[in-house]
């Protein structure tokens, strides 16, 4: 049975009422919050990344102060790399101990170690640690300090770490 088309006017006062679609840009507007919601959850309640999260705590897709070169930062920040404590941690090395007898790891080297004294950093209090490293990694004194430091570190391993 074909349905009765229905006049202008009776259209506007007995017609069905229908929705209209939002535009495009609003849909993938309301996508992408859904998606950025769903990815902060995962960030802030996952148990992967930690180190990194001390210094990023919101996900964002515009990319960090990491270019090329600054992959060292990340390298200091999650504490992957040459350091004893990460070495020891993945069992790649039977001690978490720098060759000066105290934990291996990227502060211990940045802000204390006697073999790396040329590249120190002030050591930042534990209430402020995480804004200590957005601090580091942004000042490009302190970025090339590191830099030269994990260089000197990956160059003597050897000597770095305590066997």
């Amino acid at each position: 049975m074909k349905k009765p088309i229905l006049s202008p006017k009776k259209t506007i006062t007995e017609g069905v009422v229908m929705k209209a679609l939002n535009p495009r840009c609003k849909l993938k507007q309301h996508l992408q919050e859904l998606f950025f919601k769903n990815w902060q959850n995962l960030w802030d309640n996952g148990n992967t990344e930690r180190f990194v999260r001390k210094v990023l705590k919101t996900v964002h897709l515009k990319p960090v102060f990491w270019t090329r070169e600054g992959s060292f930062g990340r390298v200091f920040v999650t504490g992957h790399g040459p350091f004893p404590s990460f070495l020891n941690r993945f069992l790649l090395s039977d001690s978490d101990s720098c060759a000066c007898g105290e934990v291996g790891d990227p502060i211990h080297f940045a802000t204390s170690c006697p073999l790396t004294l040329s590249w120190h950093i002030r050591k930042p209090s534990t209430s402020l640690e995480s804004l200590w490293y957005l601090r580091v990694l942004e000042n490009p004194n302190s970025r090339n300090r590191i830099i030269n430091m994990i260089k000197f570190i990956i160059d003597n391993e050897n000597i770095m770490r305590l066997e």
